[in-house]
């Protein structure tokens, strides 16, 4: 009853919010007409120009983002500078029912898009486009984010146009172009509590007669966030540089050639973890993923080190009928990791038979003298991972005319990739280096992994059309035909696991998408939609299955060693509205999805099988709106409110969860701000700018279990800024009040005779506070 509660007033808040703002809108429409039939006073100063929103990839040509019928959050330049949005999460943060997980390494990061999850191990639900490419690599999203243009969040399954794994949405983040004009800026910023410097910038101009260059640059180090109370040093330090060059070449009036190349690099930590089990240092409280209090106190120190390369040549080329486009695009991306873990040789079986000085798994999880995994003493397990992948992709397609009546768009998509991962667990003990894992893949004793080389190649072919019934009313109609191959090679040897044993399959959707869109008037439109989307299936660890069944004892699970394709069917009705002489943006949508056989990691204890098991149905419903609402020349509010019912319909591998709610997906989510700009001298201008986000209870499980939710969060960033001709001073807080929080946590089932419940909790970012600097030249 507490819990029902407490979803309601959420529910409420949510509720009330929106009739404000609705009602404002109204009352605003009756003022500015009012105001339209009288003369103006002299006294008030016109508004600024408010231009409009244009936005490229929701339909994969340019148009105004009112007139799009889908869920589009955009984030231009200047919004982008004023937030000092630096990285994927900063954004996210400000779109409802979209949220960003950073687990326990760079590459791993998590995004969940209306009750749509990407659990780990697995395919994101969202198309990553960077500049019109498609990047394929999910690891490849998390990184700085530096002279950017704009950034598009797209809602609902997408995958008519973008294809496979767009089940939630697409993500396009666009760079800024090289241009006639010699121009450069170099950032530099220093923030206190990771005591963290990041230095940066870009030089952009003309290189020869209709060549432009562009070449952006990043560095940054950080000390870490948390102390770590065994090696007395921060349990979390990281590292990044970029280098991205962009190259425009105008070929002729028609013709253009974007050509692309970028270099990352990080090296930083992995498997920062607290294990919430008792016996583990500071762990008193039981079962609960709220717990904060645990300190780092593991022995080894971990690491994370990525190196990505990306290079991409696109060509636009204007005909008479519309525009031929083309790009060719090669990625490359190899990170290994590595770090504590809560492994002993016990669970293994490598000791023989139970006895006195070697005990049993189960005394492993009951015995307080012998457990102790990431904590101070040699007593307990290593892990190290890699991940490597790389891409070749290729697209072209034809965009109509988009003025006409009958607009259309046709093409094809081809990519062949290649994605290699290792992952090695053992009792290194007594100091020894897990750097040494690799070398002891091969049989030697105290190791045991899984890993496999993953030759995959797909292609698709697709088209859209949109048709003006009426000049108020369009019809249109996407449809995408993908199919992708994939072949696993198995490279380590287990209890069932020989190397080179081969395992191929095919998945293969045709994906759909009709909408319609309704313009009232030139202030407001109508849409409603339906979609379609599909995530590809994949291969768990050979043997996997024959683990948990054998080791684990769980005679009755569904995992295998392999996993269909996941699929979503959606509605969404919608409205767009630009009110109050374009002072007031409005949006908002109401939706329903079912998602089959939907993906969902599980770690098994004993056989440390770490898998993608199948929940059967997750029904999701949910609402949402966003706003800005420019109240004169000086003061900016923002913010938008999301709600989510997401409930698993049927899951044979947990019976219990039928009817809980799907782990990830918080009930509600609220954003609020506001923004104070103003010329306090000829040339000076002053930004300031106060947001809250607000996060609604989380499930870790499909149990619900209790104690395994992370409760309502709310955070508050701040930000003031002085900009003058050419430079810009900024001061800035995320999380202002210091909100301790677990991010994430991987929830462990221990089967009797222990009986336990565990977790593996990830701590959230403290309070950071840092300022910047900045100078155009």
């Amino acid at each position: 009853m507490g819990d029902f509660m407490i979803k309601m007033t959420s529910y409420k808040q949510v509720l009330s919010f929106s009739t404000v703002l609705v009602s404002a809108a109204l009352m605003g429409s009756i003022v500015s007409n009012a105001q339209a039939q009288t003369a103006p006073d002299a006294s008030v100063a016109p508004p600024k120009e408010r231009d409009v929103i244009v936005v490229t990839g929701a339909r994969q040509r340019q148009e105004s983002a009112k007139d799009v019928p889908l869920a589009v959050q955009n984030f231009s330049a200047v919004q982008i500078k004023d937030a000092g949005i630096d990285r994927p999460a900063d954004f996210i943060a400000l779109t409802p029912n979209v949220s960003f997980i950073q687990t326990t390494n760079v590459g791993e990061s998590q995004v969940h898009i209306r009750g749509v999850i990407q659990p780990r191990d697995t395919e994101p639900p969202f198309a990553y486009v960077l500049d019109g490419v498609l990047v394929p690599n999910p690891n490849a999203f998390n990184q700085e984010l530096s002279d950017i243009a704009s950034i598009e969040v797209i809602k609902g399954p997408i995958g008519s146009i973008y294809g496979r794994n767009a089940i939630g949405g697409a993500i396009l983040v666009n760079t800024m172009k090289p241009r006639n004009q010699f121009e450069g800026q170099i950032n530099a910023g220093y923030e206190i509590e990771g005591q963290e410097y990041k230095l940066g910038g870009f030089i952009s101009g003309p290189l020869a007669s209709n060549v432009y260059g562009r070449i952006t640059a990043h560095i940054s180090d950080r000390k870490g966030y948390f102390d770590n109370i065994t090696r007395n040093t921060k349990e979390d330090p990281f590292q990044e540089q970029v280098l991205r060059g962009r190259l425009i070449i105008d070929a002729s009036e028609s013709v253009e050639f974007d050509l692309q190349a970028g270099w990352g690099h990080i090296d930083g930590y992995a498997f920062a973890f607290n294990n919430q089990l008792s016996f583990t240092p500071g762990f008193t409280q039981g079962v609960n993923t709220g717990d904060t209090s645990l300190p780092f106190a593991g022995n080894l120190a971990s690491f994370n080190k990525q190196d990505r390369w990306n290079l991409s040549a696109k060509m636009t080329w204007d005909v008479a009928d519309g525009v031929l486009s083309a790009f060719v695009a090669h990625n490359a991306l190899d990170e290994n990791m590595g770090g504590e873990g809560a492994a002993d040789l016990a669970l293994f079986g490598l000791l023989g038979p139970p006895s006195p000085v070697n005990p049993s798994p189960t005394d492993f999880f009951t015995n307080p003298a012998l457990y102790e995994g990431y904590g101070p003493t040699d007593r307990d397990g290593s892990q190290y991972q890699e991940r490597n992948q790389e891409d070749t992709s290729a697209e072209i397609r034809f965009t109509s005319d988009g003025q006409a009546r009958f607009r259309y768009i046709v093409g094809a998509y081809v990519i062949s990739f290649q994605r290699d991962i290792l992952l090695l667990t053992g009792d290194v003990g007594f100091g020894t280096s897990i750097r040494q894992a690799p070398v002891l893949v091969n049989g030697a004793a105290g190791t045991q992994g899984t890993g496999g080389n993953n030759d995959n190649s797909a292609w698709a072919i697709f088209g859209q059309a949109a048709y003006d019934i009426t000049p108020k009313l369009e019809a249109s109609l996407a449809l995408r035909y993908d199919k992708e191959e994939r072949e696993n090679t198995n490279t380590v040897t287990g209890p069932v696991a020989l190397i080179g044993v081969k395992r191929k399959n095919n998945f293969d959707q045709v994906q759909p998408r009709i909408s319609f869109r309704y313009k009232a008037n030139d202030a407001i439109s109508l849409y409603g939609t339906y979609g379609e989307g599909f995530r590809s299936g994949g291969f768990n660890a050979l043997g996997s299955r024959n683990a948990i069944l054998t080791i684990d004892g769980k005679t009755n699970t569904t995992v295998r060693d392999d996993f269909p394709k996941e699929t979503s069917k959606s509605f969404e009705l919608g409205f767009k509205s630009i009110l109050l002489d374009r002072r007031l943006s409005l949006n908002g949508a109401l939706f329903s999805t079912k998602v089959e056989n939907a993906h969902f990691f599980q770690f098994f204890p004993f056989s440390l099988a770490r898998v993608i098991s199948i929940v059967q149905e997750n029904e999701i419903t949910g609402g949402e709106f966003d706003f800005n609402f420019l109240l004169d020349d000086n003061w900016k509010f923002f913010g938008g409110a999301g709600i989510l019912n997401s409930k698993i319909g049927k899951n044979d591998e947990v019976p219990a969860s039928i009817g809980k709610d799907f782990p990830f997906t918080p009930d509600h989510s609220l954003v609020l701000g506001v923004q104070y700009d103003r010329s306090i001298s000829s040339n000076l201008d002053l930004v300031t700018r106060l947001e809250w986000n607000q996060t609604g209870k989380m499930w870790f499980d499909t149990e619900n279990t209790k104690g395994t939710e992370r409760p309502q969060l709310d955070l508050v960033n701040a930000r003031i800024a002085i900009s003058g001709d050419n430079w810009t001073a900024s001061l800035w807080s995320r999380n202002l009040f210091d909100k301790k929080y677990n991010v994430d946590a991987v929830v462990l089932n221990v089967p009797p005779p222990a009986g336990l419940t565990f977790n593996f909790v990830t701590k959230g970012t403290p309070r950071t506070i840092g300022a910047e600097l900045s100078f155009k030249f």
